[in-house]
C-alpha cells in the first residue's frame, strides 16, 4: 500500500500514483512602510496541499470512480501513508484524462490528478 484514502487504497501494482507533490504556504500580512521594505507579520499557521498523479494503463474502465465518489461526498477524509503518518484532508479536485482508444470505445490509459487540502494537523 502506497496511501489510502478513506476505503479507496493506492497500492504499487494496481491504482499506483507516480508522483507526490507537497505544497506548503506560510501566511503573512503585509505592512506598507514609506521608504523601506515592507513589514510582514506571522498570522495563522500554514495552509498544506497535496497533489497526487499518476497514469493507469490497461486497468478496470471504472477504477477511479469509487474515488470519484469519495470526492463528492465532500467530506473531510484520513489520509493514510504506509509509514504510519495520518493527515485529514478535503478533495479540492479530481481530473482524469483518457486516451488511447480502442474501436469499440474503451480506453487503455487513464491519467489523473488529485488534489487534496490538509484540514488539521497531522493525525
Amino acid at each position: 500500500m502506497l496511501a489510502q484514502i478513506g476505503d479507496f487504497t493506492f497500492k504499487v501494482n494496481d491504482t499506483a500514483y507516480d508522483s507526490f507533490k507537497r505544497n506548503i504556504k506560510y501566511k503573512y500580512s503585509t505592512m506598507q512602510r514609506i521608504g523601506t521594505f515592507d513589514g510582514y507579520q506571522s498570522v495563522g499557521k500554514y495552509e498544506e496541499s497535496i497533489e497526487l498523479q499518476g497514469i493507469l494503463i490497461a486497468k478496470s474502465q471504472s477504477q477511479l470512480d469509487a474515488f470519484e465518489k469519495i470526492a463528492q461526498d465532500k467530506q473531510a477524509k484520513t489520509l493514510a501513508f504506509a509509514n504510519g503518518r495520518c493527515e485529514s484532508v478535503i478533495i479540492t479536485g479530481l481530473e482524469i484524462n483518457r486516451s488511447s482508444f480502442l474501436k469499440d470505445g474503451a480506453f487503455l490509459q487513464q491519467g489523473f490528478k488529485i488534489g487534496l487540502k490538509v484540514v488539521g494537523g497531522g493525525l
